[in-house]
C-alpha cells in the first residue's frame, strides 16, 4: 500500500468522519436511492485467498451506521418507488449478496436479523443442484493462484504465473470470462483434474468458497428480511456468451429457484454486471420484473427503470473510507 492511502486511510477519512463530512456529502447529492452490494461475510478475515467477504465485525459496524443513517427498504420496494417517481425524505438504501455463499446464511443473516435490515440475496441456481465441489468457478481460479503462487500454470498455448501470461498480456480470469459456455466448462475441469484443485480447495475454510445448500436456500428464504433473486445458474457473463445460452441461463435459473422455494422470483442480478441490451430484452421476456446492474453498460440504461445499478463496498480498507466513498456513490450511482 503507498503512503498516500495509508495516510488517507488512517488520518484522513477518519478525521472526515469526525467531522461529520459524510453527512455533508450524502446530502449534496440530488439523487434519493443507493443499491448497496456485498457478497459475503466471514467470522475470520480471508483475504490471504479472496477478497469478496467482509468480516462479520466490519460487517455489523456498517448495518449501525446504516440503521443510523439511512432508510432501507427492499429492492422490490425500490423499484416501485422509482418506476412511480416517489421520492424519499431522507437518503434510502437497498442491500444485497451476490452469488450464494454459504456464510450468507451463516454468518451475514443472523446480523441482518439482529438490526432488522430488508436484504436481498441473489443465488446462482446451482446452489438448487447437487454439486461434486459446492463453489465458484472463481473460488477454483482463487484456489489454483493460493496453492500455486509463484510457480507456471500451464492451460492450453497460455502459461500463466500469478494468474496472468505475460507474453500474451491476459490474465487467466479474463480469458475464462471470454470463454464460451461449454469451452469454460471443459477448461475448469482441465485445471481441477491437473492441479488436484477439488481437494485442495477443501482444506480451507468453508466460510471462504463454499456454497449453500438447497435446505439452507430455502431456510434463508424463509426469513422475513429476505428476499430471492436469481444470479443466472452457473454465473456466466451472460453478456458475453452466445445469445442461446444466456436466454437457457435466464430461465432455467429461474425455474430452479422458483421450484424449490415455491415462490416468485422476479429479481436478476447480472453475474459479474455482464450484459447488453438483448440480454436486458430477454431477461423481461423470461419474467423478471427487476434487473440489477454493477456499472451502467448501455446509453438507454439511465432512463431504463427495469434496471439500476449497484455500489459494492470494499472488504479491504476501513470502515471510514467505505463509508465516505458510499457517500460519495449518491452522486455518481444513485437513482432518482
Amino acid at each position: 500500500m503507498n503512503i498516500t492511502k495509508r495516510t488517507a486511510r488512517k488520518f484522513i477519512f477518519p478525521t472526515l468522519m469526525k467531522l461529520g463530512i459524510d453527512k455533508f456529502i450524502r446530502n449534496s447529492a440530488k439523487d434519493a436511492y443507493l443499491n448497496l452490494m456485498y457478497h459475503g461475510v466471514v467470522l475470520k478475515d480471508g483475504s490471504y485467498f479472496s477478497p469478496r467477504h467482509i468480516t462479520s465485525d466490519q460487517f455489523e459496524s456498517h448495518l449501525k451506521y446504516y440503521r443510523k443513517n439511512f432508510d432501507i427498504i427492499s429492492i422490490s420496494e425500490a423499484f416501485y418507488n422509482i418506476r412511480n417517481n416517489i421520492k424519499p425524505k431522507k437518503k434510502t438504501i437497498t442491500i444485497s449478496f451476490d452469488d450464494g455463499y454459504k456464510n450468507n446464511f451463516n454468518v451475514a443473516l443472523t446480523l441482518l436479523e439482529k438490526y432488522n435490515i430488508p436484504t436481498t440475496f441473489f443465488v446462482s441456481s446451482v446452489c438448487t443442484e447437487d454439486m461434486n465441489l459446492r463453489c465458484l468457478w472463481s473460488d477454483i481460479i482463487a484456489a489454483l493462484n493460493y496453492f500455486y503462487k509463484d510457480k507456471v500454470i500451464q492451460l492450453s498455448s497460455y502459461d500463466f504465473k500469478n494468474l496472468f501470461d505475460k507474453e500474451k498480456r491476459v490474465s487467466i480470469t479474463e480469458l475464462f470470462k471470454s470463454y464460451t459456455y461449454d469451452e469454460r466448462e471443459r477448461r475448469l475441469k482441465e485445471l481441477i483434474n491437473a492441479y488436484d484443485l477439488d481437494t485442495k480447495i477443501q482444506s480451507l475454510p468453508e466460510e471462504l468458497w463454499k456454497f449453500m445448500s438447497p435446505e439452507e436456500v430455502i431456510e434463508l428464504s424463509q426469513s422475513d428480511i429476505v428476499e430471492i433473486g436469481s444470479h443466472g445458474h452457473l454465473h456466466y457473463n451472460l453478456g458475453e456468451i452466445e445469445v442461446e445460452k444466456a436466454k437457457e441461463e435466464l430461465v432455467k435459473s429461474k425455474k430452479l429457484l422458483e421450484s424449490l422455494l415455491n415462490k416468485e422470483v422476479n429479481l436478476i442480478a447480472y453475474p459479474d454486471g455482464s450484459y447488453n441490451d438483448d440480454i436486458k430484452n430477454l431477461s423481461k421476456e423470461a419474467g423478471y420484473k427487476g434487473q440489477l446492474a454493477v456499472n451502467y453498460k448501455t446509453i438507454t440504461d439511465y432512463k431504463d427503470k427495469r434496471i439500476m445499478n449497484r455500489y459494492g463496498l470494499s472488504s479491504t480498507t476501513t470502515y471510514e473510507s467505505n463509508m465516505i466513498f458510499l457517500n460519495l456513490a449518491f452522486q455518481n450511482k444513485g437513482v432518482i
